[in-house]
């Protein structure tokens, strides 16, 4: 009797076990696992958004708001115009949209029924579409590459005219002004030779720059009529004067936008044009984590069941910032570390019905990072801007409430939101190792950019709504023999508001896998 009461306790005691992981599985949010199992979990995330930052940036004329080393040649012409003047190479046309992916792996061991421990490795990469159209024809560019870089023959010959032009003149200017300094002969040709000086001065800088109005343009037409007044004035004074000043005849192209965005001689020096990329898979910052049951109501095997517990996470400075030079590039991490806290609730009532709440508090450990220190808003910062800096990132707070409804025994259905609300992060530069200008980055300047100038946008809040469907197959076959839990869960969000984020969407798909090592 002994000998055939012992086998029917054994298997009554797998099939009990074998009953408390399934029941673990078939809770579509679980953060714990029964002693003495192992679960599996891969898998795969995919999120896109419409990069409206870029777009925004890159849609309109292409001036010194895309490319800041125009705007040196913006303020040398407003000087020879003696009002402000924008400067822009053409009209671009851009559709820019940023896709990332992470493949999470986590293996959670039940210690005891009431504590869990886990490890999670993400994978990350990302891509980027991006298109271009420019134009520069006569209605979207008043621009070009300057006179000086193939005409320089010409070019000389309208400066030497033009300084010998207002040698003489000052010549009669002294003549006049000696014979009656009060007289307004003297007072006109005092303010002329002021004005001449002060435009060969401005058209001396124009000719060091890469580009100048075109002559076509009403800029360049408005420098020809200052001209004319000018040699109007001087031929009054028997003085000859150029009659013309060279201006661009050479509009850009898209191939030279590229060369603006890559090249070094441009101070952009960008890892990557304007195109298409994809980075490769990089690793992201892994966690380590502990969640524990401090409360509990019900059981398996009752109608309702209500668990609530307290989980700790440590994120490790294992992933990749990114290349600061790369503007498509997204970071696989944050590289620094992070401890997280918080406190969870899991309920089950009749009819199917059940509810997961989550509330974290993240806190981010100051670390390191290398930046260009830029206006965020600009899509090419220079390589003069690059530093390194302490960045103290801000504290982060994550509420999730998630109701469920269980179809059929073996498949569910979830809903739920999702609020993220992260503080400002905080920057400043870090000493030099070696204090020699010399040994720095080309284009190193020697006033270090502010980096406040970051800090804007790097706090902000945002909420996700969730929709998916959970499946899990039995834990046992039709014949009673145990089987190890199987869960596959799709689950797609989308940006639901929120202040300074992309309305990004995302698609899951994954599966957890149970796996008994001990106990029974």
């Amino acid at each position: 009797m002994h000998r055939t009461a012992s086998p029917a306790v054994a298997a009554l005691c797998a099939l009990v076990a074998s009953s408390a992981v399934a029941a673990a599985a078939q809770e579509p949010y679980s953060p714990l696992v029964p002693r003495g199992t192992l679960r599996l979990d891969a898998r795969g995330l995919y999120a896109s958004h419409a990069d409206q930052r870029l777009e925004g940036a890159l849609n309109g004329p292409a001036g010194s708001r895309v490319f800041p080393f125009l705007a040196r040649t913006e303020s040398v012409v407003g000087s020879m115009l003696a009002e402000p003047w924008a400067l822009s190479l053409g009209s671009m046309q851009t559709v820019a949209e940023r896709g990332s992916a992470r493949v999470p792996i986590a293996l959670d061991v039940g210690v005891f029924d009431w504590l869990t421990v886990g490890a999670m490795v993400p994978l990350a990469g990302s891509d980027a579409e991006f298109s271009l159209h420019f134009s520069a024809d006569s209605t979207a560019a008043n621009a070009g590459f300057n006179p000086a870089l193939d005409g320089v023959v010409l070019v000389t010959a309208f400066m030497n005219g033009l300084q010998g032009a207002i040698t003489d003149y000052g010549a009669y200017r002294e003549t006049t002004c000696a014979m009656d300094p009060s007289s307004s002969e003297c007072t006109g040709a005092t303010r002329v030779l002021e004005e001449a000086r002060a435009f060969e001065g401005s058209a001396s800088l124009l000719y060091g720059e890469m580009f100048a109005p075109l002559a076509t343009s009403p800029a360049g037409e408005a420098l020809q009529a200052r001209l004319a007044a000018l040699s109007e004035a001087f031929a009054a004074a028997g003085v000859t004067a150029p009659a013309t000043i060279p201006l661009s005849s050479t509009p850009v192209t898209q191939e030279d936008l590229q060369a603006f965005v890559t090249d070094p001689r441009f101070g952009i020096a960008s890892s990557q044009g304007l195109a298409k990329w994809r980075s490769v898979w990089q690793l992201g910052d892994v966690e380590v984590r502990a969640d524990a049951r401090l409360a509990e109501a019900g059981g398996l095997a009752s109608s309702y069941r209500i668990t609530a517990g307290a989980g700790a996470l440590l994120r490790l400075p294992t992933g990749s910032q990114g290349d600061p030079a790369n503007f498509l590039n997204t970071p696989s991490g944050d590289a620094q570390w992070d401890v997280e806290l918080g406190g969870w609730m899991n309920g089950r009532w009749p009819l199917g019905f059940g509810l997961w709440t989550n509330l974290r508090y993240g806190i981010q450990v100051a670390g390191g990072s290398e930046r260009r220190v830029f206006d965020p808003a600009a899509p090419f910062a220079p390589l003069s801007t690059q530093a390194k800096l302490d960045w103290d990132p801000g504290d982060y707070q994550i509420l999730e409430l998630a109701p469920w409804f269980r179809i059929s025994e073996g498949l569910s259905a979830l809903a739920g939101y999702r609020y993220f609300r992260k503080g400002e992060d905080s920057f400043a530069l870090r000493p030099r190792a070696d204090p020699d200008p010399g040994a720095g980055a080309p284009g190193t300047p020697a006033t270090p950019p502010d980096p406040a100038i970051l800090v804007p946008g790097t706090g902000y809040s945002s909420g996700t709504l969730l929709l998916g469907m959970v499946y899990n197959r039995s834990a046992a076959d039709q014949d009673g023999t145990p089987d190890a839990p199987l869960e596959i869960r799709v689950v797609y969000r989308r940006a639901a508001g929120g202040s300074d984020v992309p309305r990004e969407a995302s698609l899951e798909v994954g599966f957890r896998l149970y796996r008994r090592l001990w106990g029974g």
